[in-house]
Order: structure tokens, then sequence, then C-alpha cells
């Protein structure tokens, strides 16, 4: 009879220790504490801000983001203000984001539900703008001498498309040649070959030669392709480097400065 007691006794102790994390706070203050109007707002590239209206006693608030690999949310903050900032993240990519208040007390913590799943799309970066805007004007004519906004020789393109997408350029992309566009953006080559397209970003400028001379200037669009104003009869088109590469305009220079 004893040992029986003295079970009981233990059992009811560790309930009382270990049970529901509400248990002994007031069902209408957990609900209070509800996290609501979760806003989330892209910041730029690689940054979206969330936002939610203060809930009633909490004591702080855990962010949690969805994983698409684990299929699952995971915790990724833990703050005390009722904002909180992700970095790092992907750029024109959406992602998925709740939060929940607590409250501590008396060496315990207590939890509000869930708010609602809010999404946002992070904003496209620097080098993805200056392809949405040359992918815009395929099709437009091939004209000497012209840059924009009907027409384009080959420089002019790439003077159009950087003047127009929104980008802040490490240097100014002048309206100029080939040549010109090697010499005053030299300093921020990352590649001299076919061999170097494997380190291309999307928006890069690659320049061509052929011979010894400068002869062409595309904008290189990610996934081995490129957009440049191409001849007369073609116009502005998306062509594969290596093509462009094999017909005997070689890759020259890879340009970045975005």
């Amino acid at each position: 009879m004893k040992r029986f007691i003295t079970f009981a006794v233990i059992a009811a102790l560790a309930i009382s220790v270990l049970g529901c994390p509400t248990a002994g706070y007031g069902a209408e203050t957990l609900k209070a504490a509800t996290t609501t109007a979760l806003k989330a707002k892209a910041v730029s590239d690689q940054a979206i801000t969330l936002t939610w209206k203060k809930a009633e006693q909490a004591s702080g608030y855990e962010v949690y983001k969805y994983h698409a690999k684990k299929k699952k949310y995971g915790k990724i903050a833990i703050v005390k203000k009722n904002s909180f900032k992700c970095t790092g993240l992907e750029a024109d990519t959406t992602y998925r984001f709740k939060v929940r208040a607590y409250i501590s007390k008396g060496g315990k913590t207590y939890y509000g539900a869930f708010s609602k799943v809010v999404k946002e799309k992070t904003e496209k970066s620097q080098g993805q703008k200056v392809v949405a805007k040359a992918k815009k004007k395929i099709g437009a004519s091939y004209r000497a001498g012209a840059a924009g906004p009907k027409a384009f020789d080959c420089s002019g393109f790439v003077y159009w498309v950087y003047k127009n997408a929104g980008v802040k350029p490490k240097k100014k992309v002048k309206r100029t040649s080939s040549a010109g566009l090697y010499h005053s953006l030299k300093k921020h080559k990352v590649g001299s070959s076919i061999k170097s397209i494997k380190k291309a970003k999307a928006g890069d400028i690659i320049l061509f030669t052929r011979g010894r001379s400068f002869s062409h200037a595309a904008i290189y669009a990610g996934k081995g392709k490129l957009i440049h104003a191409s001849t007369p009869k073609r116009g502005v088109v998306s062509t594969s480097v290596k093509t462009l590469h094999n017909s005997g305009t070689k890759v020259a220079a890879i340009i970045r400065v975005v």
C-alpha cells in the first residue's frame, strides 16, 4: 500500500512539472498572446522584413521559416520586439514564415498560437534585373550606331540595358564600342576565354574578338546563354555562348559590374 501511495505522489509531481506547457496559465491570456497581423516585405534580393502586432504580455516571439527540402518549418530566431529581418536569402525566391508569442513566468514558458502563414518573394538580384530588361528587347531590330529603344547595335544594346535596368553598376557602362567597353571596364574582368564561361553570372557583359580586335558585346543570361544585338537580319536574339564562339567570334572578356 505504501509503495502504491509513493508511486502516486511521484506521478502527480511529474505531471505538475512536466505537463502541458499551457497548464497553470489562463487560456484567455494565452489567446491574447496569439500573434496577429503578420506581414512580410522584401527589402532586397537577400532579405525580407517581418512585422506583426504586439501580443499582450508576450515575453518574446519565435520566428519560423519553411524549409522546402525538409518540407517543414524550422525556428530561425527568438526576438523580443515585434519585428525581424531575415537575411541571407536567395534572390527572386518565395519564402513562407509564421510567428508565435511566448510568455515566461515562474521558470516556465507558455506559447500562444501560431500566426497565419505569410509568403513573400525576394527582389531580383542586380544581374537578374539586367537580364530581365534584356529579354524584353528580344526581337528588336539591329541598326549600326543605334542605342535603343527600338533598334540597337551590339554595344548600344549593352549600354541601353544597363541604363534602363534600374541597377547600380560598380562603374558606369558608357555608350561606346566593344573595344571601348573593354578599356573602360577591364578592371572588372572575371574571365578571358570560353573556359572562363563557367565563372560567368547572369548580367555579366561578354566581349568577343575576331582576330586581334574586339568585335562584339553581349549580356550573359545564365545557363550558357547570352542576349545580344546580332545582325541586321536577326536583330536582338538569345544565343548560346558556344554557338557564337564557334562561329569565329571568340570570347575575350567577361566583365562584372553588378
